[in-house]
């Protein structure tokens, strides 16, 4: 049995409409994604926002005896943590959305895997 091209239509635009909400969802979750990540010894705390950049960093009281070039070292190693634990989040968030292996969260995740490679543990941070 074939379809009217009424029945056609309405069934593109229902399609078009859940595909629209479900980008407008994705977008607005993706926005909303931060990672904080924390040196081992608890000397820095960086907290990423969803492009990566950074929008909070603390220092614990250790970071008082550290020599200025090392604690400027562990703020980027941190920060590069965040950012790495950040593209694996902002992977999870689109596999929920859209599934696993799609296109779509396959894309997400690899862009955003390259753009923030996981680093050599070389400085001892931990990433919660």
């Amino acid at each position: 049995m074939s379809q009217l091209p009424e029945d056609l239509l309405r069934s593109f635009e229902l399609r078009a409409a859940e595909h629209a909400e479900r980008a407008q969802l994705l977008s607005r979750r993706l926005e909303q994604n931060s990672v904080t990540a924390q040196s081992r010894g608890g000397e820095v705390q960086v907290t990423v926002d969803s492009t990566g950049g950074l929008s909070g960093l603390q220092f614990g009281s250790a970071a008082r005896d550290l020599e200025l070039d090392r604690l400027a070292e562990l703020v980027l190693a941190t920060s590069r943590q965040a950012q790495a634990k950040l593209a694996e989040s902002m992977g999870e968030l689109v596999s929920d959305l859209y599934g696993q292996g799609s296109p779509t969260a396959t894309f997400v995740t690899q862009t955003y895997a390259q753009r923030f490679p996981v680093q050599d543990d070389d400085l001892g941070e931990d990433v919660r």
